[in-house]
């Protein structure tokens, strides 16, 4: 039987997004739809990019995620540093976890939502898991309905939602300093049921160049630069986390605990940077 998900009004969708906001609903909604999607997902993403980018990785926190078996639908949350983040971090957990079923993430309305380049790239890249759109205009009283969706989806066993409490990405020549969080992921986490899990990462040296990481995956050992390190926190359940108060401090409080490991890395790595570089 299909999800019964909240659809957004027509009539506040403009140009080309009354063909593509129902589109990608009907791709993420429909069963049968979302399985082949997500099997192709499987492998462009656990495949093809785990091999372009494997050398590269340096893993904290396995053993926090490679057992992983909830009941419900998992929330990833990280920093954001690179357009990647969630997409590449995915195929390290296709290899080494089990519990990863159909994904979304949510994703700004305005390119990928606008466009028909917008809409190719995220089936290209993504197999239209960049969904529900979030809008940032005059429209955000459709945020609300995507917040539905997404409640909704986080139902079925095997359901994954990346997202990020910034909310957009930090530019700031100190990876270990953060934006401020938003509401979006505490709304999110507060409407969920108690069961679903929230996986915290942090995640660095990733670069938003496809074809620089895919060259210096394959330099030899010792000249590929500063690894993509990866640090998977402790699982714990919006259970767990109810009793933090409004969505922006529940937010806030999930920016803290990925601060702690990104001074876990840090305190490995000596966190010095100049231009966004280890030095």
């Amino acid at each position: 039987m299909e999800m019964t998900i909240p659809a957004m009004q027509t009539s506040l969708l403009r140009g080309f997004e009354r063909l593509s906001v129902p589109l990608m609903a009907f791709a993420n909604q429909n069963r049968v739809v979302k399985t082949l999607l997500q099997a192709f997902l499987r492998v462009s993403s656990g495949n093809w990019v785990w091999f372009l980018s494997k050398n590269l990785w340096e893993i904290h926190g396995l053993e926090n995620v490679s057992s992983l078996n909830p009941p419900r639908g998992v929330i990833l949350v990280s920093n954001h540093r690179s357009f990647f983040d969630m997409y590449v971090t995915s195929a390290i957990l296709y290899h080494y976890a089990s519990f990863m079923g159909k994904m979304y993430f949510p994703v700004r309305s305005n390119f990928f939502y606008d466009s028909p380049l917008g809409v190719v790239v995220n089936f290209a890249v993504a197999a239209g898991t960049m969904w529900p759109p979030v809008f940032r205009d005059d429209r955000k009283a459709l945020n609300p309905i995507g917040l539905a969706q997404m409640q909704k989806a986080l139902e079925e066993k095997g359901a994954v939602i990346g997202i990020h409490p910034e909310g957009t990405r930090g530019k700031g020549e100190d990876p270990y300093a953060f934006l401020q969080a938003r509401a979006g992921v505490g709304q999110l986490i507060a409407a969920a049921h108690p069961d679903t899990v929230i996986v915290p990462f942090f995640i660095l040296g990733l670069s938003n160049s496809t074809i620089g990481e895919i060259r210096r995956n394959f330099l030899p050992e010792g000249k590929r630069g500063e690894p993509m390190r990866v640090w998977f926190g402790k699982p714990m359940t919006a259970g767990d986390l109810a009793g933090e108060g409004d969505p922006v401090r529940l937010s806030k409080k999930l920016m803290g605990i990925i601060g702690e490991l990104a001074e876990q890395d840090r305190s490995l790595h000596g966190g010095r940077y100049k231009n966004g570089r280890l030095l």
